[in-house]
């Protein structure tokens, strides 16, 4: 005679079969997030930039986007989309879904600065997940030729005759142009009027006409001009001289000058729950990328120094550190929000 299952076995029975049954399903589960990082990418990736089309940010994107797409071996469209200083851009991204479908051309104005210095930044540099540099390019403080003065130690001078006047453009509240000129007032302890644009091309308009004495823009929108004899050069805003210009000096050369750097930079971002195995691939293209002849050599007609390469967690430590140097900056030129 057959024995009658208690109710305690029961119970038992039912507890093993759902532990049974959510293992399985976990494991399933797990089974089908692996497999679809395994295949990633499988479909055409959007690379956003936080600028209009045409402009050095986006060549470089659009370079470097084209042979990332031929390792990876999908398409990669890029994406403009302009307005305050990168942020609308970075807002989106960070807002997408973390597949590794939706990338930032990130730069350090919509990663690092627009939450520093604008309060309707509603989100910080740690809501991006780092992928990996691209490279740098160093800003030129350009003058108008009427300006008197052929060096740094000179306008300082001629602006400390004229306190208050004399104006510099930039090509928007917040930028690192913007940091950049307060805190040479800072250092210099001169007094001008700072005049925001719309972007570069506005600017670089109105200081060609005359309207404006001084301008900080990229050293690749200028040098065109600076040839020409229709700006001059106060220097570069960096510590070093550039090695595609060598002739350019920086305002850290004059006499009053010491220690003031502002390099922009490019990189590509993620959000920031993207799967560790989606950001390393991307990485790992990435490097590849910016190991080739063609890509480096583009990039400097561009103006930019190519990355060497870096792992993530190395880009995501450069970024940490750029967040943390320009607090202290922005707090010092009282830019902080």
């Amino acid at each position: 005679m057959s024995a009658t299952p208690t109710s305690h076995s029961t119970s038992f029975v039912r507890t093993l079969g759902r532990v049974v049954a959510t293992t399985l399903l976990s494991s399933v589960l797990f089974s089908v997030a692996h497999g679809q990082e395994n295949a990633y990418p499988g479909k055409t990736i959007n690379l956003v930039v936080p600028f209009p089309a045409g402009g050095s940010t986006d060549a470089a994107a659009r370079l470097v986007s084209t042979h990332m797409a031929k390792i990876l071996g999908q398409a990669i469209t890029v994406e403009n989309i302009g307005g305050a200083s990168g942020a609308i851009a970075a807002q989106k991204v960070v807002r997408s879904n973390a597949d590794g479908y939706s990338l930032l051309a990130g730069t350090i104005n919509d990663v690092v600065l627009a939450p520093i210095v604008n309060k309707g930044t509603s989100y910080k540099y740690q809501d991006l997940a780092s992928i990996g540099l691209i490279g740098t390019t160093p800003f030129v403080l350009v003058a108008n030729p009427k300006v008197p003065a052929a060096n740094i130690d000179e306008l300082l001078a001629y602006v400390r005759s004229k306190p208050g006047t004399v104006n510099v453009g930039i090509p928007g509240v917040g930028t690192l142009q913007h940091i950049g000129t307060a805190l040479l007032a800072a250092r210099a302890k001169i007094e001008w009027t700072t005049v925001p644009y719309k972007g570069a091309a506005p600017l670089n308009v109105d200081l060609l006409g005359g309207q404006i004495d001084l301008a900080v823009v990229t050293l690749p929108s200028a040098i065109q001009y600076i040839n020409e004899g229709r700006f001059k050069s106060m220097g570069l805003m960096s510590s070093q001289r550039d090695q595609s210009y060598p002739k350019i000096s920086t305002i850290n050369e004059g006499h009053e000058i010491k220690n003031v750097s502002t390099d922009a930079w490019i990189g590509i971002f993620a959000p920031a729950k993207t799967a560790p195995a989606v950001v390393q691939r991307l990485n790992a293209a990435l490097t590849e990328t910016m190991q080739k002849a063609e890509v480096r050599e583009g990039l400097a007609k561009l103006g930019y120094r190519a990355a060497e390469g870096s792992s993530t967690a190395q880009f995501s430590q450069f970024v940490a550190s750029e967040d943390a140097r320009y607090k202290g900056v922005a707090r010092s030129v009282n830019l902080d929000r």
